[in-house]
């Protein structure tokens, strides 16, 4: 599955799989998840229970619809780790490992990964004053609503917060605004 010229439309139809856009609301903790059947095997992580995806069904957060394509990509070579028997998390972590590959320098690509509710860790890491203890904490906080929910991170003050929020926003925040 090539990144550059990846064809969402084109891959979950040969898969048959369906894509579904679900209010934000429902999906926020996770932006996307799924259900399938791959290879012989039902492939999902737990959040695909407790959200009652159906069987060959990739929701994704409407909000996020302009970067479907990255997302699918993500989500289908997530897929394909945990079918070959990677954990929930190393298959995420592989599937972040491509997504870079492929699309690294791609305009869209690089906004998407600005977002503070998607943004990995390596992109926190990028800003003077936030290190590992600092950027676990940033995520495990999400989802966030604004941006300025990040001053109520321990360890976020003033200036850390003027220089994460130079660099990264928030999608619900630009829905709220537009």
């Amino acid at each position: 599955m090539g990144g550059k010229g990846f064809d969402p439309k084109r891959e979950l139809e040969k898969r048959g799989y369906k894509l579904v856009y679900v209010p934000h609301e429902v999906i926020a903790d996770h932006i996307a998840c799924y259900r399938v059947r791959y290879r012989g095997k039902d492939i999902y992580p737990p959040a695909a229970d407790k959200l009652g995806i159906p069987l060959n069904e990739i929701w994704i957060s409407e909000l996020f619809r302009p970067y479907a394509r990255y997302i699918l990509f993500h989500e289908l070579r997530e897929i394909e780790y945990r079918a070959r028997g990677y954990g929930v998390r190393e298959a995420h972590m592989l599937a972040l490992r491509d997504e870079r590959e492929h699309f690294r320098g791609d305009p869209v690509w690089e906004e998407l990964n600005r977002e503070i509710n998607i943004a990995p860790s390596e992109r926190l890491l990028e800003v003077p004053g936030i290190g590992e203890v600092l950027s676990r904490r940033i995520m495990e906080h999400r989802p966030y609503r604004d941006i300025r929910e990040l001053r109520r991170v321990p360890g976020i003050g003033p200036r850390r917060y003027e220089l994460l929020s130079e660099r990264f926003w928030c999608i619900v925040e630009g829905k709220e605004k537009g």
